[in-house]
């Protein structure tokens, strides 16, 4: 773990000097950044979207033109996003914060907040979550409002391109956003308040589970470089919050193991550091709870790559260090996810040491002999 520590420190003075830039605009100026479609964006398992935000409601014409400033739409092809976070100005200059979202019935279903003259001219952290039936918004991690759709169900894939910072450009100007963004992610799944608390401060560098961030440090890029971006129309880089940038010690062990092509994958919902009580695991594309009624959660101390398969399962813990285990039943929720709290105390002890995890599900459709598992993920105390 000290060489960890030391190849952590390394990287972390390399990214420094490019740190702490976010992108802004001028509402009715046409510009952006578009980004070419990523199954991330639209994950079948949930959804959290978050960013930073100021927005300049005084700078918004009064003149009954429909405006609506966007933070950030996947597919911008009309009646076709999949999701949509922006602000809902109308054509009378309304301040309301607003998440839409496409049900896999093909309807949108819109969540608002109504916010204050001025309540967004300053650095403000924002996130809407989806957990199949439920959508929330929140404020600096608060929660400020909630809506419960009449369905359970996922986010409709229309596919299409991601723009940030620009909606439906076809009316020129009309739907860019009035401000600065910055640190826009995207999770697979909804997160806890406690979790979005966790890391909202925090500017997330190589972070595993499928997470699709954007520092906007100076480039477009997303965080692993995977989605260069390309940008359009008037926008510049500017100061942004002073975020802590942080490496998080979690590495994914080993492959999946499934026959169908929803296999299960276990990431982190924060940062496992000293003191983080909000941390917990969460493994994503498990069955659906009409499939599996049991999991369980295994804990070891020393991963493994390359064991044969038993039950048809691919080991990512070395059986000789399995620590421990944990049934859940049912397997998981609505979408097929689970999750584990594992609260971190703010113990010095702790520093350094690390287990790893892998879920295992009762599946009779994608297991092999009736199990399917997820990747192993190691998980090193900060």
């Amino acid at each position: 773990m000290k060489l960890l520590a030391h190849v952590l420190s390394a990287v972390l003075s390399a990214l420094l000097s490019a740190q702490n830039q976010g992108l802004e605009l001028v509402h009715d100026v046409n510009g952006g950044v578009v980004y070419q479609f990523d199954l991330r964006m639209v994950p079948a398992t949930g959804l959290t979207v978050e960013a930073w935000v100021t927005y300049d409601d005084a700078s918004i014409p009064l003149d009954g033109v429909y405006r609506w400033p966007t933070i950030a739409r996947q597919n911008i092809l009309p009646y076709q996003e999949s999701w949509n976070f922006r602000v809902n100005a109308n054509n009378s200059g309304q301040r309301r914060l607003a998440f839409l979202l496409r049900a896999t019935n093909n309807t949108i279903y819109t969540i608002e907040y109504a916010f204050a003259a001025g309540e967004f001219s300053s650095w403000t952290h924002v996130a809407a979550t989806f957990d199949g039936q439920v959508l929330r918004l929140f404020k600096n991690a608060v929660e400020v409002q909630n809506l419960q759709l009449p369905v359970i169900s996922g986010v409709q894939d229309n596919g299409g391109e991601l723009y940030v910072g620009d909606g439906d450009n076809f009316a020129s100007g009309y739907e860019v956003w009035s401000g600065r963004i910055d640190e826009l992610r995207i999770w697979p799944m909804a997160r806890t308040s406690a979790e979005i608390a966790a890391t909202m401060t925090q500017e997330l560098h190589t972070m595993q589970g499928e997470l699709l961030a954007f520092p906007f440090n100076g480039g477009l890029a997303s965080d692993d470089g995977t989605l260069p971006g390309a940008s359009y129309g008037s926008l510049q880089f500017v100061p942004s919050p002073a975020l802590q940038l942080v490496i998080p010690a979690l590495f994914s062990v080993g492959p999946p193991s499934s026959t169908c092509s929803r296999k299960p994958h276990l990431l982190a919902g924060s940062v496992p550091q000293l003191g983080n009580h909000a941390f917990a695991l969460t493994c994503v594309r498990g069955p659906l709870p009409a499939v599996s009624p049991l999991s369980v959660l295994f804990i070891g101390a020393s991963p493994v790559v390359g064991l044969p398969s038993l039950l048809g399962i691919v080991p990512n813990i070395d059986p000789q260090s399995l620590l421990g285990s944990v049934v859940f039943n049912p397997a998981g929720n609505m979408l097929g996810n689970a999750r584990f709290a594992l609260p971190i105390p703010n113990q010095a002890s702790l520093l350094g040491t690390g287990w790893v995890f892998q879920w295992m599900f009762y599946d009779p459709v994608c297991g092999q002999q009736g199990f399917t598992a997820s990747n192993g993920l190691l998980v090193g105390i900060q």
